[in-house]
């Protein structure tokens, strides 16, 4: 696969929507199906989400996922959308060099037009400065091998590992925000317990676009985008979210309660229909499933 003048089309749109003077939020998808509703829906652009794709695939997230089966899940998502799709690349699938290369090119020939490189190791801990300058760079120098200047966000996960006595996270995230930007990253992503007034204060310090997680504390857009956030991500709650609802339904058929498969249900004909791209499904979608032809 090559990287086309509509793939190129779709990165120059991603990187304006993270230098206009406002908000945008981005949904975490793991699939095909799913990325075809948001679309549908009207949203601008995605992202995949690593828990979420390991999960539906029967992987713990981390790090245990394949590369394979990551790479497969993007070219299935980009080919069934239109709209920028940003991979979680979590380390880079590698903590060598010309393999992070490789796996990046692998990524971008496969139609992505952004992704997420952290800092974060297993037991809480965190790479150090000149490892994630190395990864950076090197997927940096892709933009002008390809000719596409897809999206980098680098991740710092000073918060999100709780690196640190409290008192230097924010110091530290500082550090390594700014460092990132001096590398070649485009955005960079700070998950994790940041109260908002630290929040502000980093907005204030840092030179490019940050990107943040949604949580309880972080959540109303409005003072988000007064502050100067200018991404949002949703991680995995859209993929817990769902395997909630799973959860619930294998306890209902456990006790051959079928109430909410039979009464609360999509019919087959609309989700059909959304994706064959006919019509979304209409507002009274949700019905009685005894008659339809649910396979």
């Amino acid at each position: 696969m090559n990287i086309t003048q509509n793939q190129k089309d779709r990165a120059k749109k991603f990187q304006e929507m993270h230098r206009q003077d406002k908000l945008f939020v981005l949904p975490n998808i793991w699939d095909a199906g799913g990325a075809k509703i948001f679309e549908k829906k009207g949203f601008q652009a995605l992202a995949t989400t690593s828990a979420g794709i390991a999960f539906a695939n029967g992987f713990a997230d981390g790090g245990e996922l394949p590369f394979s089966i990551l790479l497969e899940t993007v070219r299935r998502i980009t080919s069934k959308i239109d709209i920028p799709l940003s991979i979680d690349f979590e380390r880079g699938y590698s903590e060598d060099i010309q393999e992070i290369y490789e796996n990046t090119k692998k990524i971008l020939l496969s139609g992505a037009v952004g992704l997420n490189v952290e800092d974060g190791l297993p037991k809480k801990r965190i790479s150090n400065l000149q490892v994630m300058k190395n990864k950076i760079e090197c997927i940096n120098s892709l933009k002008k091998e390809l000719g596409v200047d897809f999206v980098i966000n680098s991740r710092t996960d000073i918060y999100w590992n709780e690196i640190g006595d409290p008192e230097s996270r924010l110091p530290a995230a500082i550090k390594r925000v700014n460092s990132y930007f001096s590398w070649g990253a485009d955005c960079v992503f700070v998950p994790g317990n940041i109260s908002f007034n630290e929040l502000k204060t980093l907005t204030n310090e840092v030179n490019g676009p940050l990107n943040i997680l949604l949580n309880k504390d972080l959540q109303n857009i409005n003072q988000l985008d007064t502050l100067g956030v200018r991404r949002i991500s949703l991680g995995s709650s859209l993929s817990r979210n769902s395997i909630s609802n799973l959860f619930e339904e294998v306890e209902k058929i456990g006790k051959n309660n079928f109430d909410s498969l039979l009464n609360n249900t999509l019919s087959y004909e609309s989700v059909n229909q959304l994706y064959e791209g006919k019509s979304e499904p209409n507002k009274n979608c949700y019905q009685h499933c005894s008659g339809d032809k649910s396979r």
